[in-house]
């Protein structure tokens, strides 16, 4: 545990000139109470006022839905009522107490997330008060907890067999996260160990797709262009850095800096015997819920996406390799690719050398689903595949979107040399990357020109290699290497091929042999998990999630 940033979180919370980002929750009166300052009438205004949600205009202003994020508020409030109960004001309880048992305070969205936070806080609220009566549900407190701890126990074990929807979410995985903590505080005794379980796989997870310096790579489900740039701005950062890591300038998360979770010491165990070099692979349900809000739940589709990273102390690679489309007419079908970053070359000089390639856009309900930097919803033009140190693109682009593709190319930190198609790029004098793109290379946007280029036309490829000095010889042994490989592209069919690698709409091939889909649930030197099985091993234990979960040690079998 880093407690130095976690000492550091804390005045952050406690600091009367800081504002947390979620404070229109209540999150700074609550972090003052439960870590034993004062509170200013202002601050405990701001606590009744989240209370007081449906009941007053949205503090965001008036064109957001109050139904978007109630359950943020719930989170919040639960851990008030579970920690300082005692040191609030009647008329602050008697609000917090018309929140649960009068309002719907269901989210709109029924995304992975909302769904685990909305279920959290109603079993939490009813754990706490067993003699309250939910008007809005029609429930009692004993009705509640029965469904609620049979949902939650469902959707962790689901996700410990077949992954997290939002997988690898640069923000949404934290506010998992954060429900797991507040499971882990104030839970039942069988429901509180499964959370705790589920927080260590969470970060066995993480830690599998993270460089030793904490950088989060590879693909990711659910991210916002604003975390596409530094790893330093990613929520689940902030986690790495507090369990794992030295940094002492991550944004304070409430839950993580009041909780009294630990990491497990097999969580440790995996952090320091992860090799110099690995690949990991890990397969991930798709999300199956409705386009129309208020969403509905779907039954759950068959199908996964598949991705694979390379981590080496120089740099990480990788990508989602295969995506399987959802059944014809699924009314989930909308969700594919929806703020999914599909690849990316991370390299480790520093945090915010970050490549890829991408087609922008801007649609979906709220316009940000298909962005700029992140997202294809509703179009998927993209397919991607990567081994080792190659990630491959092609982008279909529909005749109603935008006739380009852009890469993200972070020139300051780089020295960079075009050539025809290729972009040459070195960093630190050892670390050589190179961008192909099928259909040439143009300057990126005035206001972008010092991190995009772009590529015209509706139908692309791009290839990206990486390599260092001492692997290749130098910098123009390198190019003719990369030159070697010989990238070619068949418009006609879709189809890439670069050295032993070859993708179509229809297949991934390498050294012309079929890759098997899906992968495991988790496949890396450390942690292995069969697809669809629960259960989840390291050198040191396995964690079975089937019933209410064990944990074994292997030395005691």
């Amino acid at each position: 545990m880093n407690q130095k940033l976690r000492d550091k979180m804390i005045r952050e919370l406690l600091d009367e000139n800081t504002v947390p980002g979620n404070s229109i929750y209540g999150t700074k009166c609550i972090a003052r109470l439960i870590f034993g300052a004062s509170v200013s009438a202002e601050e405990m205004e701001g606590l009744n006022r989240a209370a007081k949600w449906f009941e007053l205009p949205h503090p965001g202003g008036t064109n957001r839905d109050l139904k978007g994020e109630p359950d943020f508020v719930a989170h919040k409030l639960i851990r008030a009522c579970h920690s300082v109960e005692n040191k609030l004001p009647v008329e602050t309880m008697k609000l917090i107490h018309r929140f649960f048992t009068k309002w719907d305070f269901e989210s709109k969205y029924k995304s992975e997330n909302h769904m685990f936070l909305f279920h959290e806080s109603r079993y939490l609220y009813a754990l706490k008060y067993p003699d309250a009566y939910f008007e809005q549900y029609g429930m009692s407190a004993g009705q509640v907890l029965e469904e609620d701890r049979r949902f939650l126990q469902d959707f962790i074990r689901f996700r410990a067999q077949r992954g997290w929807a939002e997988f690898d979410s640069a923000g949404y995985g934290l506010e998992v996260f954060t429900v797991l903590l507040n499971l882990f505080d104030f839970a039942e005794e069988k429901l509180r160990k499964y959370a705790e379980m589920s927080a260590n796989v969470m970060l066995l997870d993480m830690i599998m797709d993270c460089s030793k310096e904490g950088y989060y790579g590879g693909a990711h489900g659910r991210i916002y262009e604003g975390d596409t740039s530094d790893f330093r701005t990613m929520g689940m950062h902030r986690l790495y850095q507090l369990y794992f890591g030295t940094a002492d300038d991550c944004t304070a998360c409430l839950e993580a800096a009041a909780s009294s979770f630990v990491p497990a010491d097999y969580v440790y165990d995996v952090l320091n015997s992860r090799p110099e070099r690995w690949v990991n692979r890990e397969c991930k349900h798709l999300h199956s819920i409705t386009y129309n809000t208020p969403h509905r739940q779907v039954p759950q589709v068959p199908g996964s996406i598949n991705k694979q990273i390379f981590i080496t102390p120089d740099y990480m690679i990788g990508g989602v390799t295969w995506q399987d489309d959802y059944p014809e007419g699924s009314e989930a079908a909308w969700y594919a690719h929806h703020q999914q970053h599909e690849w990316e070359l991370s390299i480790l000089t520093a945090p915010d050398i970050r490549i890829f390639s991408h087609h922008p856009g801007s649609c979906g309900p709220e316009g940000k689903e298909h962005g700029y930097w992140t997202g294809d919803l509703l179009c998927c033009c993209g397919q991607f595949f990567s081994d080792k140190n190659i990630a491959m693109a092609t982008y279909d682009i529909p005749e109603k979107e935008e006739h380009f593709i852009h890469a993200r190319v972070p020139f300051r930190h780089l020295e960079t040399e075009k050539e025809g198609n290729y972009l040459w790029m070195k960093a630190s004098g050892r670390i050589y990357a190179a961008l192909w793109f099928s259909e040439g290379i143009c300057e990126g946007r005035e206001d972008l020109k010092d991190v995009e280029v772009r590529s015209y036309g509706r139908k692309h490829a791009v290839v990206c290699t990486v390599s260092v000095k001492e692997e290749c010889g130098g910098y123009e042994e390198f190019k003719a290497m990369v030159k070697a490989g010989k990238p070619e592209f068949d418009a006609g069919t879709m189809t890439l091929s670069y050295a032993n690698l070859k993708m179509n709409r229809h297949t991934r091939l390498i050294d012309g042999i079929q890759v098997r889909f899906p992968y495991e649930t988790y496949d890396s030197p450390c942690v292995f998990s069969e697809w669809g099985s629960g259960v989840i091993e390291t050198d040191k234990v396995i964690l079975d999630f089937n019933g209410w979960g064990s944990v074994t040690r292997k030395n005691k079998l």
